[in-house]
């Protein structure tokens, strides 16, 4: 099976763990990771009335990523195992 990487600049639709009774949805541009406490975060570029605003998710909050195909998802080949594991403590 192949990996899939989101990429940097593309658009991407989260669903994440608000806190609340209703999770919290966020539509921008995927800047980066970066990291939030001892959490690793994603970062997006959002758009809020007239300005753009940046936020912060911590990985642990994730519920979903949704994407179309486009040339901002590109599927890597599996090289071995050590290569497919991510730790974050």
């Amino acid at each position: 099976m192949d990996m899939i990487e989101i990429k940097k600049g593309g658009n991407y639709k989260v669903i994440s763990d608000s806190g609340k009774d209703e999770p919290m949805v966020t539509e921008g541009e995927f800047v980066g990771y970066t990291i939030l406490g001892e959490e690793g975060a994603l970062v997006f570029k959002i758009e809020t009335g007239k300005k753009n605003s940046f936020r912060l998710i911590p990985v642990s909050n994730l519920i979903a990523i949704e994407f179309g195909e486009s040339e901002f998802i590109t599927q890597k080949k599996e090289k071995g195992s050590k290569d497919l594991v991510n730790y974050i403590s």
